[in-house]
């Protein structure tokens, strides 16, 4: 066993914030539409205070056609909580993505929204069922939007094989096929050192990773956490949109080479 654990998005109905994703559904509609009234006041202060926010919008208007979709997904959502000490000053922010469907088109859709505030409102629903009918609801205002069509070009690009990838794919590619190599390799030879006391903690402590180093493999763009520990800890993901990058990810195997160096100092004539 490698430890490679492909992790995808859930084939279920995803579920979003509800306001968010009601806001979302009528500003994107709004935007198709060229409906200026209804687009700014649903626009944060930030965004409407940046001075290419109109262009912005405008090119996603562009490549949407004039007849209505005839299908919209939703095909991820993330939600963003500031940290506890922020949240007085920050905003809790929310990714919707969105797939739109067209007769023979289909345009991808990113709205990154804002939890400006809440409201009661008056709900006759809630009444008729003899409940409250005034319920509270969450005001969102519209932070970032972009939108790419979906081509078989743009697709491929996002792809595994696709050309274009340099010694930083491949040095990355080294380390998530080694560092579950080393690892497994490293259990082994824990398992089979007759002198190691509490063998079996030092075989469990050789698949201890440290961190998580990933790469956003259509950009070659790099990251890193260190703040967890994890066993094997690689994996590959893929978002739910046809255009989604692969990420990849594995956790330095800094367990095994604690392991190795305790076999290290092991007398001779305890090695198997």
């Amino acid at each position: 066993m490698l430890g490679l654990a492909l992790v995808l998005a859930a084939c279920s109905k995803l579920q979003a914030e509800p306001d968010a994703d009601r806001l979302g559904r009528r500003f994107i509609d709004a935007v198709q539409r060229d409906d200026w009234p209804a687009i700014d006041p649903a626009l944060s202060a930030g965004f409407m205070a940046d001075p290419d926010h109109a262009p912005k919008i405008v090119l996603v208007r562009d490549l949407f056609p004039k007849e209505p979709p005839w299908r919209i997904k939703l095909i991820e959502s993330e939600r963003t909580r500031p940290p506890l000490l922020r949240r007085e000053t920050r905003a809790e922010l929310s990714t919707l993505r969105y797939l739109y469907g067209f007769s023979g088109r289909e345009v991808a859709v990113d709205l990154t929204v804002e939890l400006a505030g809440t409201k009661r409102v008056y709900d006759r629903g809630q009444k008729l069922t003899g409940k409250d009918p005034f319920r509270e609801v969450k005001l969102y205002r519209v932070v970032a939007i972009t939108a790419q069509p979906v081509t078989p070009a743009a697709i491929k690009a996002n792809g595994f094989l696709a050309p274009g990838k340099g010694l930083v794919h491949l040095a990355f590619l080294v380390g998530l096929v080694g560092s579950p190599v080393m690892m497994v390799l490293t259990a082994v030879a824990a398992a089979r050192s007759p002198g190691l006391k509490g063998k079996w903690w030092w075989v469990l402590g050789a698949f201890v990773g440290v961190g998580t180093v990933w790469i956003n493999w259509t950009t070659g763009a790099l990251g890193a956490e260190w703040q967890a520990v994890n066993l094997f800890g690689v994996a590959a993901t893929k978002g739910q949109s046809p255009l989604a990058p692969w990420i990849f990810h594995f956790a330095p195997p800094i367990g095994a080479l604690v392991v190795l160096l305790r076999l290290k100092t092991l007398p001779q004539q305890n090695q198997a």
